[in-house]
């Protein structure tokens, strides 16, 4: 009999699936005590007491002790809505960091767009008012991406079947965080710090560190690529998830951008391009406006028209950065612009490119027509083999009319040869994979056919030497017989 007292499991097997049983357990004894009956019954049900599961191999156990406490109860079902909520709640939490983020962004232009107008000044209490706020965001924005890595980490060890989320919490986990940390915290801090600036033209002067740090504070747009991965179809979906965790492919920023680039490239690489257009002349405006003091505020256009001529590469030499800050950006923006081009290259190659059904109408026009274009040739060179027999037979001493029609056939022979050869062409760059493939099964097919069909003509042939043995074989036993009745 089982003891209430010890450790007890409870399973059962349906078809492949654990079913947990119910509420007591029928136990089965035969020892019999002389207090025991004739009239005890042999089955007893024995109540159990809730107890929890674990995984051990794929098999689920349920374990427990006597005064029901035990690990929590927990199933495929209740993992999945455990990862439904954790993927919720890290929804909700990169949408506030976003939030914050962009928060921050919005401060920054204002104070920044203040000072370059001559508003206010760095010492104002204004200026240092929207400091303060830029610097609570940036606290907040910093807490949020800690909690955005703890609920990360939470899918990953539940994912993993571990409960302890810093078992998963790697190296490169920490280097990511630090990283994010020290990208998020840049941003122009109360106060006036200066230091000491020598332009490219000589010219030495104290000038303020917010615009370094105005601009470097941009990199926080990275955040948005976090916004779209946690708001694409492809994560929210469970069943893409399933199929991704199947196949170990990480549904990540770089997943999410390739797909995009799958379905919408055009949309995408606009908004890329906009948005690299509209942030480096900002920021290259800022340094302008910062560093070299004579810059009129106004200038914006001016300053758009170089970054577009930088962007695309072209570099007309009419404009030019004045400070090393705008240097620096007129770099980035060249790079930004030879990537977003690739990409625009590879997007519009891939557009112009023929599908498979295209591909095979357009091979199949264009056999037709290097056909009647062989047939013709052939045609040619028959009739100026005539024409030139005839010419040798009746008119042999005519030499020019003779180099004519000479001329002719070997014209004629040419496009022939011509023909012959686009048309191996075609048929060359039209055989792919999957004509590969089409072919060594049409080939298997008729070997298999001929392989039956041989082992059906082997077997009537032995059916018909048999036949004929047992022919031979009675009219042998007859001439024995013959044999036998005249002797």
């Amino acid at each position: 009999m089982i003891d209430s007292t010890t450790q007890i499991m409870k399973m059962s097997y349906y078809g492949g699936l654990y079913k947990k049983l119910s509420g007591s357990l029928r136990t089965f004894s035969l020892n019999i005590s002389d207090e025991d009956s004739l009239n005890t019954p042999l089955f007893k049900d024995e109540p159990l007491v809730d107890v929890g599961m674990k995984t051990y191999g794929g098999i689920h156990l349920i374990e427990g002790d006597s005064n029901g406490k035990g690990n929590h109860y927990r199933t495929l079902g209740h993992r999945l809505d455990r990862r439904r909520k954790l993927i919720k709640a890290r929804r909700i939490v990169i949408d506030v960091v976003c939030a914050v983020a962009l928060l921050g962004i919005v401060l920054m232009m204002i104070e920044t767009e203040f000072y370059i107008f001559r508003y206010t000044d760095k010492a104002d209490a204004a200026s240092v008012l929207f400091k303060i706020s830029i610097s609570i965001s940036t606290v907040f924005l910093l807490l949020g991406i800690c909690l955005d890595y703890y609920v990360d980490l939470k899918i990953k060890a539940l994912d993993a079947g571990v409960r302890d989320w810093k078992t998963v919490f790697t190296n490169s986990t920490a280097l990511c965080l630090f990283f994010e940390l020290v990208v998020c915290s840049i941003h122009p801090f109360p106060g006036d710090m200066r230091f000491q600036y020598v332009s490219p033209y000589g010219q030495a002067r104290k000038v303020s560190i917010d615009a370094i740090l105005s601009i470097l504070m941009m990199s926080r747009l990275y955040l948005i690529a976090k916004f779209a991965v946690v708001h694409s179809r492809l994560l929210t979906d469970s069943s893409t998830n399933s199929i991704g965790a199947l196949s170990k492919i990480k549904i990540n920023t770089i997943f999410v951008f390739k797909a995009a680039m799958t379905n919408n490239p055009a949309q995408l690489l606009v908004s890329v391009m906009l948005t690299t257009f509209i942030v480096n002349t900002w920021a290259m405006r800022t340094c302008e406006s910062y560093y070299i003091g004579t810059v009129d505020p106004n200038s914006y256009m001016e300053i758009m028209w170089l970054i577009a001529t930088t962007f695309l590469t072209v570099g007309y030499g009419d404009k030019i950065p004045q400070s090393y800050c705008g240097r620096y950006i007129s770099i980035c923006t060249g790079l930004m612009g030879v990537g977003t081009t690739a990409l625009l290259v590879a997007v519009l190659a891939r557009k112009l490119e023929q599908t498979r059904s295209e591909r095979y109408v357009f091979n199949m026009v264009s056999r037709i027509q290097i056909e009647k274009r062989r047939k013709t040739a052939a045609a040619n060179v028959i009739k100026s083999v005539i024409q030139l027999w005839m010419v040798r037979k009746y008119s042999s001493e005519d030499k020019a009319l003779k180099r004519k029609y000479m001329d002719h056939l070997k014209a004629s022979i040419r496009q022939l040869r011509t023909a012959k050869m686009e048309k191996a062409h075609i048929d060359e760059f039209n055989v792919g994979i999957l004509e590969v493939s089409e072919t060594v099964n049409r080939i298997s097919d008729t070997f298999d056919k001929f392989e039956r069909g041989e082992h059906k003509r082997e077997e009537s042939r032995n059916v018909s030497l048999e036949n004929r043995l047992l022919g031979i074989e009675q009219k042998l036993d007859e001439i024995r017989t013959l044999l036998n009745v005249t002797r």
